[in-house]
C-alpha cells in the first residue's frame, strides 16, 4: 500500500532558510501598538498607505493546522497593502475618496478590494476574497478519477474481494494494496462582490450588492452500494449495502442579488429590499465502481459493479422584506418587520438506475413559502426603569407535493414504498423584560419568554401526521441581579426555569419506513413507546450563571465567571438528564507603563444521561419489545433495556505578555496556551447479556476507549520601527496537535467492517514550527 513518507527531520537553519518571514498574517504591522494618538488622529484625517511583503514556511504540510488559513504549503510568497486617496482627505471642500487594499496575498486565504465614493452622493465598491477548505491529506483509495470531478473507476486488474469475511481474515492482494493512492482532498471557494449605492435626496437612498461565488473541489462522502445482484459467470451476489467513502465534487456556483430602497427621517426609517439566492450544481450525479462482492468468487477481470448518487440540486430563493421604525417620543421607540421568501427546486429525477421501482413524477417540483414578521416596542418609562415588548413570527410553509414512490431498499430484498413528506412549522415567540437601577450601583432584570413551535406536512399523501411531535411549548422565566462591591469590584448572578410541553401524535406515519409492500405498519417513526427524541421530549431547564470582576489595583485586575445547566427530560426512553458547567479565570497585570503579562484558565464539563431498549422484535431473556405495528397500541415497550452516559470534558490555560521598549519603537509579545478535550461514553446492560458484554473486541456495554485533542501553542514576536513609514517583524509559531479517535479505526485496512472499503485516515495529528519576519 502507498501510505505518506514518515516526517522528514528539519534542521534549524534550513527551518529558517525555508519558513523565514511568515506571522504577518497574525499582527499587521501598521496595527502596532508603537503608534501614537497623534499618528491615529493624522491617519483619520490623511491615511497611511502602506505596503508589507515576506515569505512564509511551515516545517511540514498538515492539512488540519492549515484547515483555513492557507499554511499548509512549505512556502509562499505573502503581502498585505493598502492605498488611498482622493480631495476629501485634504481638508478643504473635496469629497471623492478612493481605496484599494490587499491582505493575506499569496495565501490560499486572499482577500483584494477596491472602493470609490463621493461623499453623500454615491459610492461603488469591487470586492473578491478566496478560502480554502483543507479537509483532509490521508484519505486514500483506489478508484482512479480526479479530485472535483464526478466519475471514478477501478484498474482493470484491480479485480474483487469478499466483503462478507470478517475484516481481519480479509486479504487483499498485491496489485490491490498497491492501487491504493493518498489524495489531499479540499474546497476551495472564490467569492466575487459588486456594491453601489446612490443617494437620491437627504433622506432617500438606493443600495444594491450582486455576489458571485464558485465552490470547487471535493467533500468526503459515504456511499452504499445495491445489493443482491448476481455477479456475472459467478454464482455469487455484489454485497448489499457495500460501504464506501468518495470525494463528492464541489463545483457550485452562487449568486446573489440584494437591491434596497431606504428612508430616514427625523423620527423615523423604513428600508424595502429585495433578494435572490441561485444556486447551480455543475454536476448532477457521481459514478463510482464496487469491487465488493458477498462471497469468494472470480468474475471476469475488470468487471465491477456501477453505482450511481444524486448531487446537490440546482435551486432559487427570492425573497421580499420590508422593516422600518419610529420614535414616538424620545423614550418609546417601535421597530418591526416583514419578510416574505419563495424557495423553489425542480431537477429531473435521475432515471435508468436498478433501484427506482416506480416514481409518480420525473421532477419533485419543491416549492417552500417563509414567512416572518417581527415587532419590538421599548419605553425608558422612568430614569432608572426600561421596559421592552417582542414579539416574532416565523413560518416555513412547504408546498411540495407529496406522492407514494416505489423502490428498492440497498439489500435489494423486496420492493418498498415511501412518501416524501412536505415538512413545515411555524414558530411563535413572546419576550417580555424590565430592567430596573437603583442605589448603590445595583440592577434588577426581570424577562419571561414564550416560544411555541407547531410542525405539519401539507397534502401528506399517506393521509397522517407526518411528524410524531406536532407542538412543543416553553415558557422561560429569568432574574439578573447586578451589583457594586465596593469602587473596585462588580458582580452578576443570573437564574433562569425554563418548562418545555409538547403534543404528539404517536400514530403518525413518518416517511422513513412507513410503508412496507404498500401497507402502514411502522407508527411512531418506528420508535418504541415512551421514547422521545430529545429535542421534541418534555423538559424542565435549570439554569445558574454569575461572574466577578475586580480591579485589585491599578495595575491588577481579575475576572471570574461560571456557568451551571441542569436538564430533565420526561421521557421513559431517550435522553433521561443533562448536565453542563463552565469555569472561566482570568487575571492581567500591567507591572510598567509598557508591560504587562496576562493569563486564563478554563474549565468545561457536560454529562447526558440515556435509556435505550435493544433492536425491535428482539427477545430476550429478560423480555420482548416490538417497533413496528399499525397503531400505537400495537407496540410493545422493551424491557431489555440498556443505559448509556456520554460525558465531554475540556481544560484550557494559557499565558501572554507584551512588552515595549525603546521608547516604544520595539514591541514584543509571547503567548503561551494549552488545552486538552477529552469525551468518554459507557454502557451499562439492564438485562442477561446473550454474550460477555466485556469480551475483548466486542465492546457491547462498558467504556468505549476515551477521544482526546491535545492541542499546544506558542507564538513569539516583535515589531521593530525602522522609522516612520517602515516597521519589521520577526515571529515564531509552534503548534503540536495529538488526537485520538476510535472512529477512524474503521477506515483502517484489516479493520472496516464487514461491507466496507479502506481509506486509511488517521486522526489529525501534526508538530508544526513557523518562522516569521
Amino acid at each position: 500500500m502507498k501510505n505518506r513518507n514518515p516526517k522528514a527531520q528539519v534542521s534549524v537553519l534550513s527551518l529558517a532558510v525555508r519558513s523565514a518571514l511568515a506571522a504577518m498574517i497574525a499582527m499587521p504591522m501598521m496595527a502596532s501598538a508603537a503608534d501614537t494618538l497623534e499618528d491615529e488622529v493624522a491617519t483619520i484625517r490623511r491615511p497611511t498607505n502602506y505596503v508589507e511583503g515576506g515569505v512564509t514556511g511551515v516545517s511540514e504540510s498538515s492539512a488540519k493546522f492549515g484547515e483555513y488559513n492557507g499554511l499548509n504549503e512549505n512556502a509562499a510568497l505573502i503581502g498585505n497593502f493598502s492605498v488611498r486617496g482622493g480631495d476629501a482627505y485634504l481638508g478643504d471642500a473635496g469629497r471623492s475618496r478612493w481605496g484599494v487594499h490587499g491582505s493575506d496575498l499569496g495565501t490560499t486565504s486572499r482577500e483584494l478590494g477596491v472602493t470609490i465614493e463621493n461623499q453623500g452622493s454615491w459610492y461603488l465598491n469591487f470586492g473578491y476574497d478566496q478560502l480554502r477548505h483543507n479537509i483532509t491529506d490521508t484519505y486514500q483509495t483506489p478508484q482512479q478519477g480526479s479530485m472535483g470531478g464526478n466519475t471514478f473507476t477501478l484498474p482493470a486488474d484491480f479485480g474483487v474481494f469478499n466483503a462478507a469475511a470478517a475484516p481481519s481474515a480479509r486479504t487483499l492482494n498485491a496489485t490491490q494494496l498497491g492501487a491504493f493512492h493518498t489524495e489531499e482532498v479540499s474546497s476551495t471557494r472564490k467569492n466575487s462582490s459588486l456594491a453601489a449605492g446612490v443617494h437620491l435626496t437627504p433622506h432617500l437612498n438606493l443600495k444594491f450588492d450582486f455576489n458571485n461565488l464558485v465552490q470547487d473541489g471535493a467533500k468526503l462522502i459515504g456511499a452504499g452500494a445495491l445489493g443482491n445482484i448476481t455477479v456475472p459467470t459467478t454464482a455469487t451476489t455484489w454485497r448489499a449495502e457495500a460501504v464506501a467513502i468518495l470525494m463528492n465534487p464541489t463545483d457550485y456556483e452562487t449568486n446573489t442579488f440584494n437591491l434596497g430602497l431606504n428612508w430616514v427621517g427625523d423620527k423615523g426609517h423604513l428600508s424595502g429590499s429585495y433578494h435572490a439566492s441561485i444556486f447551480k450544481d455543475s454536476y448532477d450525479r457521481l459514478s463510482y465502481q464496487n469491487p465488493m462482492m458477498s462471497a469468494a468468487a472470480a468474475p471476469p477481470a475488470g468487471t465491477y459493479q456501477t453505482t450511481t448518487l444524486s448531487t446537490a440540486p440546482d435551486n432559487q430563493l427570492h425573497q421580499l422584506q420590508l422593516s422600518g421604525g419610529y420614535a414616538f417620543t424620545p423614550a418609546t421607540k417601535l421597530t418591526g418587520g416583514l419578510s416574505y421568501g419563495r424557495t423553489t427546486q425542480n431537477d429531473n429525477f435521475l432515471t435508468g438506475m436498478p433501484e427506482i421501482g416506480f416514481s409518480p413524477a420525473s421532477s419533485l417540483n419543491g416549492k417552500v413559502i417563509t414567512k416572518h414578521a417581527d415587532v419590538k416596542l421599548v419605553n425608558q418609562a422612568a430614569r432608572n426603569l426600561a421596559l421592552s415588548a417582542a414579539l416574532k413570527y416565523n413560518e416555513r410553509d412547504n408546498r411540495t407535493p407529496s406522492n407514494i414512490y416505489s423502490y428498492l431498499a440497498l439489500n435489494n430484498a423486496t420492493m418498498d414504498r415511501a412518501a416524501n413528506a412536505p415538512y413545515s412549522n411555524k414558530k411563535t415567540e413572546l419576550e417580555l423584560a424590565g430592567d430596573l437601577r437603583f442605589g448603590g450601583g445595583q440592577s434588577i432584570k426581570l424577562a419571561y419568554d414564550f416560544e411555541k413551535t407547531s410542525r405539519w406536512c401539507n397534502n401528506y399523501a399517506l393521509a397522517t401526521d407526518c411528524v410524531v411531535a406536532t407542538d412543543n411549548t416553553e415558557n422561560k422565566l429569568g432574574l439578573t441581579y447586578r451589583t457594586k462591591l465596593g469602587e473596585a469590584m462588580r458582580m452578576n448572578v443570573g437564574y433562569a426555569f425554563a418548562k418545555r410541553t409538547g403534543d404528539y401524535d404517536h400514530n403518525a406515519i413518518t416517511p422513513l419506513g412507513g410503508l412496507d409492500a404498500g401497507s402502514l405498519v411502522a407508527v411512531n417513526a418506528q420508535d418504541y413507546p415512551g421514547y422521545y427524541a430529545v429535542t421534541y421530549s418534555e423538559r424542565k431547564r435549570h439554569l445558574l450563571k454569575a461572574g466577578l470582576n475586580w480591579q485589585a489595583s491599578e495595575r491588577l485586575d481579575f475576572g471570574l465567571d461560571g456557568r451551571y445547566a441542569d436538564d430533565e427530560y420526561d421521557a421513559t426512553l431517550g435522553v433521561q438528564n443533562g448536565q453542563t458547567a463552565s469555569i472561566n479565570l482570568d487575571a492581567t497585570f500591567s507591572y510598567s507603563d509598557d508591560s504587562s503579562v496576562s493569563a486564563y484558565v478554563n474549565w468545561h464539563h457536560a454529562k447526558k444521561d440515556m435509556r435505550i431498549g435493544a433492536a425491535g422484535n428482539q427477545s430476550l431473556p429478560a423480555g420482548v419489545g416490538t417497533n413496528t405495528g399499525t397503531s400505537y397500541a400495537a407496540l410493545v415497550a422493551p424491557s431489555n433495556v440498556w443505559t448509556n452516559e456520554l460525558t465531554e470534558d475540556g481544560n484550557a490555560v494559557g499565558l501572554a505578555t507584551a512588552h515595549r521598549l525603546m521608547g516604544g519603537k520595539l514591541e514584543l509579545k509571547g503567548d503561551l496556551s494549552y488545552s486538552l478535550d477529552k469525551s468518554t461514553y459507557s454502557t451499562k446492560l439492564l438485562y442477561p447479556a446473550a454474550a460477555a458484554c466485556d469480551a475483548p473486541g466486542t465492546l457491547t456495554c462498558g467504556d468505549l476507549p476515551a477521544i482526546r485533542t491535545e492541542l499546544v501553542t506558542l507564538k513569539l514576536f516583535g515589531i521593530y520601527a525602522l522609522d516612520k513609514s517602515s516597521k519589521v517583524s520577526v515571529g515564531y509559531l509552534y503548534q503540536k496537535l495529538k488526537s485520538d479517535d476510535y472512529f477512524y479505526n474503521w477506515y483502517q485496512y484489516g479493520y472496516t467492517g464487514l461491507r466496507g472499503m479502506p481509506t486509511n485516515q488517521v486522526a489529525p495529528t501534526y508538530e508544526v514550527h513557523l518562522v516569521a519576519a
